[in-house]
């Protein structure tokens, strides 16, 4: 396969993921920040392939997402869960990211509000997603960028987009 010179990636929409948590297990103080462990309770997914199918499932209990909030008020997630369509297919995903918050979502925060406004925070990931050789067998190699939303303190929104 050859790419011409002036190939330029762009973004296609392929899988958005609805991840309900449970309240935060405060590790606590660690030489980073702030750790706090949010277990994955369930939640549901739609996977936008490129054969145009679409594929929906449920989003497995028992994963967590190890959060990281630092002293400079950015926050590390690294999710780590599965996915299981509902034909049964197994898929396996670790999503890694930043949050940052803006000076009034800091004071939000600080005031034990969450979530914060949506205009206070931007949240990126980058996740990889892990499936068995067949119909599903793309996901192994597909680049992805992630915009994580945060609908309640029990939700998660999360919609992905691969390179193209």
């Amino acid at each position: 396969m050859t790419c011409p010179d002036n190939a330029r990636p762009t973004l296609i929409k392929r899988l958005d993921i609805e991840v309900d948590i449970a309240p935060a297990l405060t590790l606590g103080e660690v030489a980073e920040g702030t750790r706090m462990n949010y277990p994955i309770t369930g939640g549901r997914f739609t996977l936008f392939c490129p054969s145009t199918e679409q594929i929906n499932g449920t989003v497995m209990p028992g994963g967590y997402d190890y959060f990281l909030e630092m002293a400079d008020a950015t926050g590390r997630l690294d999710a780590v869960y599965s996915l299981m369509t509902d034909a049964g297919e197994l898929i396996n995903i670790r999503n890694q990211g930043w949050l940052t918050l803006t000076a009034e979502g800091q004071l939000q925060v600080k005031a034990g509000i969450w979530p914060v406004a949506r205009k206070d925070y931007l949240c990126r990931c980058s996740p990889v997603l892990q499936a068995a050789r067949g119909r599903l067998n793309w996901l192994n190699t597909a680049v992805l960028i992630g915009e994580v939303d945060y609908p309640s303190d029990s939700k998660v929104m999360i919609r992905c987009y691969a390179l193209a």
